[in-house]
């Protein structure tokens, strides 16, 4: 999932300098506050810059980030985020990034949770059907080495 890695990726480059450049604004520009809304919504804080803060100052943040689990987002959450977030124009990385480097990596971040997710639900079924076949497949090999042996008795 190339959108997934190259967001890790511009989590890594992302160094306290950054994180304290975005939490350093009183009052941040309005794509910055997007962004850490969004990053929120995924972390399950409340959307606000006050709880934006906290997570900028917890010093597990970039890790809660890298290890977040992507396999399991409520489609709730990821319903508040198309609706609020990616689905407006200026929620892309390029465009934050014209304001805050820190904020466009976090973007890319949330953009990549968005993909993964649309991506995995329709992953999913197919998956549970190719290992429904799989069963099969192997239930039929094994019936039939079965037979190969009995006839090979005979």
């Amino acid at each position: 999932m190339p959108a997934y890695h190259a967001s890790v990726e511009a989590l890594k480059s992302l160094d306290k300098k950054d994180i304290q450049e975005v939490k350093s604004y009183a009052k941040p520009p309005e794509l910055v506050q997007m962004v850490m809304e969004a990053v929120c919504i995924l972390l399950n804080a409340k959307p606000d810059w006050t709880e934006a803060k906290k997570l900028l100052a917890d010093t597990s943040f970039m890790d809660q980030l890298q290890s977040y689990d992507k396999d399991n987002i409520p489609d709730k959450l990821m319903s508040k985020i198309r609706k609020g977030y990616t689905s407006k124009p200026n929620f892309v990385p390029d465009t934050v990034g014209k304001v805050s480097s820190a904020a466009r990596s976090l973007c890319m971040w949330v953009r990549a949770m968005d993909t993964y997710s649309r991506v995995a639900t329709q992953v999913a079924p197919k998956k549970a059907k190719l290992e429904e076949a799989t069963k099969k497949l192997n239930d039929a090999q094994a019936l039939l080495k079965e037979k190969q042996d009995a006839l090979a008795e005979v």
